[in-house]
């Protein structure tokens, strides 16, 4: 088990990286703050328990990812249903849309180039700082770059290419 300390230039050096990913998946910044709080206070009761098969602030960003998902689920029960907030056929249909193409965006992820998916996972799904994801995957900023537009280009190319129909 590798050791690791969180100290206050370990705080001052991660602490952006896991705001920028709360604040994306919350779209609140006082919320945001909130979740990475509660991240640090968990990683340091946790501390004993980091592993050291990943770098640190990936073990803190899955420590927050589940403090948004609960706060999600806590959350879920609150909702209220207005009448003047009814889902129309219109809305549930754009939520069906919505869904369709997550999934089909998950699929075509698969279908990249390892190294492209990697790449492209780390930074614009996990929200890691560019600097921090070529370290991660061992190469240079520059070849990080050329990496996440390859990928966005193969991504978005599959995506555009028409779905197949389902034969009736």
């Amino acid at each position: 088990m590798q050791t690791a300390t969180i100290d206050d230039d370990t705080i001052r050096r991660i602490d952006p990286t896991l705001f920028r990913y709360a604040r994306r998946r919350v779209g609140n910044d006082d919320l945001a703050r909130d979740l990475v709080q509660e991240t640090w206070a968990a990683g340091l009761r946790s501390l004993d328990g980091f592993a050291g098969r990943a770098q640190l602030s990936t073990w803190l960003v899955a420590i927050l990812r589940r403090k948004i998902v609960d706060m999600h689920r806590r959350n879920r029960h609150l909702v209220e249903i207005r009448e003047d907030h009814l889902v129309s056929e219109e809305t549930e249909r754009e939520a069906l849309d919505d869904r369709a193409t997550l999934a089909r965006v998950a699929r075509e992820l698969e279908a990249l180039p390892e190294r492209e998916r990697r790449a492209l996972t780390l930074v614009d799904i996990h929200g890691v700082a560019r600097d921090e994801a070529a370290e991660s995957l061992s190469v240079t900023r520059n070849n990080l770059r050329v990496l996440l537009h390859r990928a966005r280009r193969h991504l978005r190319h599959l995506i555009e290419v028409p779905a197949p129909a389902f034969a009736a």
